[in-house]
């Protein structure tokens, strides 16, 4: 059986749409979603509406998921929160009540088992979305508490950087970000893992689509909200404006 993980769409369409094109091409069975699907871009009802109809076979809340959860509890305390509110608000506001209910109650984390075989799912850890799973470890605490876990392989997200790596003989695989990157590559990022007799096979994959198009599209939305400038930067170089902070 084919698995395809995706995660950190962050409402770009046209980087799912690759991505999905993808998977059809790959022979994908079924789909695993991750978290941050629709926040910090510019389609997140349409993301939502083509991820639903694959039918994904779990769906992990991330922290951007979350952060529609906040919209009318959270006070500003700067101007850069003030500004991270309104696109909150704009994100937020172009979703139905039903996805808005939908994405709110997504897991934290989920196990996945199938052909006698068990997957971590998660977004950032399995115990909260804003942990980070990567290489070199930096928090040798949480690298020994996700070693524990009795499932086979930990599949999570969060940090758009894809790797495949050990936590003290655990196997890891961060499948990296379908929206933007923050490795230097700006494809797009997911993973294939093969589940069968000979275990749990990953494979992480990256896709071209058409960046500049959609990254001229944030600019002009950049005009009224600036914040969007730091996105379509993203989206072209594949890594973080110094001060990103989202």
């Amino acid at each position: 059986m084919r698995l395809a993980f995706l995660s950190d769409i962050h409402g770009n369409i046209g980087a799912l749409e690759a991505v999905l094109a993808d998977c059809d091409v790959a022979g994908v069975d079924a789909f695993v979603f991750l978290g941050d699907l629709v926040f910090f871009g510019l389609y997140p009802q349409p993301c939502f509406d083509a991820l639903s109809a694959r039918a994904p076979l779990i769906c992990i809340k991330g922290n951007t998921d979350a952060n529609l959860e906040e919209v009318e509890t959270f006070t500003p305390r700067s101007e850069f929160e003030r500004q991270l509110l309104e696109v909150v608000r704009d994100c937020a506001g172009r979703l139905t009540s039903d996805t808005l209910g939908t994405i709110s109650s997504w897991p934290v984390a989920e196990t996945l088992t199938l052909e006698g075989h068990r997957i971590m799912c998660c977004h950032g850890s399995p115990y909260h979305f804003n942990d980070r799973l990567s290489a070199p470890i930096a928090d040798e605490h949480l690298a020994r508490r996700v070693s524990e876990e009795p499932e086979e392989l930990v599949c999570c997200a969060h940090t758009h950087v894809p790797q495949v790596f050990g936590m003290y003989g655990k196997p890891i695989v961060n499948i990296g970000a379908v929206g933007y990157s923050f490795d230097g590559d700006p494809r797009a990022s997911y993973a294939i893992v093969d589940v069968g007799e000979q275990g749990l096979l990953p494979e992480i994959r990256r896709i071209e689509y058409d960046r500049e198009r959609y990254a001229g599209e944030l600019d002009l939305k950049a005009r009224r909200m600036p914040l969007w400038r730091s996105t379509a930067y993203a989206v072209r170089n594949g890594m973080p404006l110094q001060d990103w902070k989202c």
